[in-house]
């Protein structure tokens, strides 16, 4: 053990009125001091290819970059950086004199029980917080630097190029010649085979200065499940510039670890709506293997470092060995078969509610008509819109736009739930024929509630900047002229579905009507 860490586990180190005993976490790249209600980061003097903290200067300066990074994602938790300086008495960091040798990032410490991995591991962590960090980093990265270039097809080749050269080493005994082989056939091919998919991330805007390491270990949810996100990459720009999809797909990578496919893929879903982003689906499964396969590597590189102890060495051969056999089954379909679920009927009927329902219970994103349509005019959900929205050829615009999303999901094997109101025959047809040539399965659900007054009770109740939807209880005699009723040359299977009593009947009833006719994901035909 280094002198500097030796000294550092000493209470006194951090005060000669310190009395909190100190504890030693420690990663490929840092020694971790955790002491009361603060933890201590020293940077460790290595170069592993893609990090060389060898020297006193990089040091300091990624201790400073490593808190102007993460005070973006958790401002409370980055305190400062301090000098590490040896003294007559040894190394500390709180006062006394000596010669500076090295430094320490400063941080606020957060209850190991608030983390996700503790949350997860007690089955705790729900799709209810992972939902709000879906929402908190959509904003976060639409308040981003655009880092372009990060996302361009040669640079994703580069890492990938360079992920394989440097697990070369641990072929045959942490990783099989076989599946390496195959897991590298597959990223390159997936970067071959989808260039223009990824090229139209970069055009769209989906390369960020983002975070780069979002494990469950690095999530946190505070004060009433407020998310923060702790211990972005700050070493490497190109590792943690890159795409949003790449993001998500780290995170969902890690519960998909952990067993639980249903919170991963519900995370992605609400991921998508959140930041309006369904194209993320065409590359999803190409950063989900990518993502595991980095982590494999990086406990390669812990359960190859001699100076770790050897329980730590050995629980890294073994998280090594797993995040391996995940990257390539990565490479196979999704367990689930596509589906395409329309939710339609009248303004104020609840189809969105009952959309958004089944959009948690079925861990699907929902393409929803009235959002589609403030993206396409550039306004923000909630902002209302005017009559011009509203013109024939804009109605067609926007069912378009929704139908393309829809496939956008569907190209990628995975199910979704499309919300509109669908009144007219040729776009409840055009919904099935996406679906048919997808090979999807197909069912329609009609939301309805024969109450007039309470249709227009719920239209009123809506307040202006809080709704999604622009509809107002003054258009309703008009919209419910115009809705074109089901008739048996309608596509099916169909379903009617009451909204009028609770929401939560209501959805218990719209999930026996779906596993009757066999469209469930397959993870919840299983749990049932």
């Amino acid at each position: 053990m280094p002198d500097l860490v030796r000294d550092l586990l000493r209470p006194e180190a951090y005060g000669a009125d310190h009395r909190a005993p100190v504890s030693l976490r420690m990663t490929h790249a840092s020694w971790v001091f955790l002491t009361g209600d603060d933890v201590w980061k020293v940077k460790r003097p290595v170069d592993l290819g893609f990090l060389d903290f060898r020297t006193l200067q990089a040091r300091r300066h990624f201790c400073e970059e490593e808190l102007r990074l993460n005070r973006r994602l958790a401002p409370d938790v980055y305190l400062g950086v301090e000098p590490v300086r040896q003294s007559a008495r040894g190394h500390v960091i709180a006062g006394g004199e000596g010669r500076v040798v090295d430094w320490a990032l400063h941080m606020r410490r957060l209850p190991d029980e608030a983390s996700a991995a503790s949350m997860l591991a007690r089955d705790a962590l729900t799709a209810v917080p992972l939902a709000g960090l879906a929402a908190r980093l959509a904003s976060f990265f639409r308040a981003a630097r655009p880092t372009p270039a990060f996302g361009e097809p040669a640079a994703l080749r580069a890492n990938v190029d360079e992920n394989f050269a440097q697990v070369e080493p641990f072929v045959g005994d942490l990783v099989d010649r076989q599946s390496c082989d195959d897991i590298r056939a597959f990223h390159l091919g997936e970067l071959e085979t989808k260039r223009e998919r990824f090229a139209a991330r970069v055009r769209d805007g989906r390369i960020r200065d983002g975070h780069g390491d979002l494990r469950l270990e690095h999530v946190y949810f505070l004060d009433g499940l407020d998310p923060l996100a702790i211990d972005c990459v700050e070493f490497n720009e190109r590792f943690r510039c890159g795409d949003t999809a790449g993001e998500a797909a780290f995170l969902a990578m890690e519960l998909e670890a952990a067993r639980r496919p249903d919170l991963a893929a519900g995370f992605v879903a609400r991921f998508a709506e959140a930041s309006d982003d369904f194209g993320l689906y065409a590359v999803l499964d190409f950063y989900l293997s990518y993502r595991a396969f980095v982590r494999g590597k990086v406990a390669a590189f812990l359960a190859a470092d001699l100076t770790a102890d050897g329980e730590l060495r050995t629980r890294k051969r073994d998280e090594a060995r797993r995040r391996f056999a995940l990257a390539r089954s990565f490479s196979g379909l999704p367990v689930d078969d596509p589906f395409v679920v329309v939710v339609g009927g009248v303004i104020g009927s609840g189809k969105s509610t009952l959309a958004a329902a089944l959009g948690r219970e079925l861990a699907a994103p929902v393409v929803s008509s009235d959002r589609t349509r403030k993206a396409l005019a550039g306004l923000a959900p909630t902002e209302r819109g005017g009559a011009e929205l509203y013109t024939p050829d804009e109605i067609d615009r926007n069912y378009r736009e929704v139908l393309r999303r829809g496939g956008e999901v569907l190209a990628a094997r995975r199910g979704v739930i499309l919300d509109a109101s669908f009144s007219a025959h040729r776009w409840r047809a055009a919904a099935a024929d996406l679906a048919r040539d997808a090979g999807a399965r197909f069912v329609w659900v009609e939301a309805r509630c024969a109450d007039r007054d309470r249709l227009r009770a719920r239209l009123a109740a809506r307040r202006p900047g809080a709704s999604v939807s622009d509809a107002t209880d003054a258009e309703l005699d008009e919209l419910l002229r115009r809705y074109e009723p089901l008739t048996p040359a309608d596509p099916g299977p169909r379903l009617s579905i009451d909204t009028g009593s609770d929401p939560a009947l209501t959805l218990e009833r719209a999930l026996a009507a779906l596993r009757a006719l066999g469209v469930l994901p397959a993870r919840e035909r299983l749990a049932s």
